[in-house]
């Protein structure tokens, strides 16, 4: 009697276990966020204090790397890194930081100095405090392209559509 009991308990806790899912076959220890994460191409360093969402994304700018600048008195400073991908220069380039509440709503933006003469597969790193408002501890700052010069054409970024962008990626990176 007890081998069928030892057996039903084995039945059992196979069955109340849910399945293993692996994402990435090299990582031995999954985590939900690994596979929200794949879905979208976010720039290195990105988490969901500070992240980057395309404003063009067929333009020649992308932005490649962001990172929170810790300092030893706060606050800290938000760093970027943008690179051309076309195969012509860009004239120059400007790009915008917004601080976002936990609902993913445009608190402020704030213009960062355009960058001038940005050539092909280059890539700039600029370094700013937010000055814009006072950052709160569940606000994020999302980098993002405002405008672009370059002998294939100008472009400038619509408020409204990097607005409902912004709000959607912030949704996919929900504040911890």
């Amino acid at each position: 009697m007890s081998h069928i009991m030892f057996a039903i308990l084995v039945v059992v806790l196979a069955q109340s276990q849910p399945p293993t899912r692996i994402v990435n076959p090299a990582n031995p220890s999954p985590m939900p966020s690994d596979a929200r994460m794949m879905q979208f191409e976010w720039p290195e360093g990105a988490t969901w204090r500070v992240f980057g969402v395309d404003a063009y994304p067929e333009g020649p700018v992308k932005i490649a790397r962001v990172a929170e600048v810790r300092q030893q008195n706060p606050p800290s400073t938000w760093s970027v890194h943008v690179t051309n991908r076309a195969l012509m220069p860009v004239n120059s380039l400007t790009l915008a930081a917004a601080v976002v509440d936990v609902t993913g709503k445009v608190k402020a933006t704030q213009t960062l100095a355009a960058i001038k003469d940005l050539k092909p597969q280059q890539v700039i790193r600029k370094e700013i405090p937010v000055r814009v408002t006072v950052i709160a501890p569940t606000d994020r700052v999302v980098f993002f392209v405002k405008e672009i010069r370059s002998e294939t054409g100008d472009w400038k970024a619509v408020d409204s559509e990097v607005a409902e962008l912004i709000k959607a990626a912030a949704l996919k990176l929900p504040v911890p």
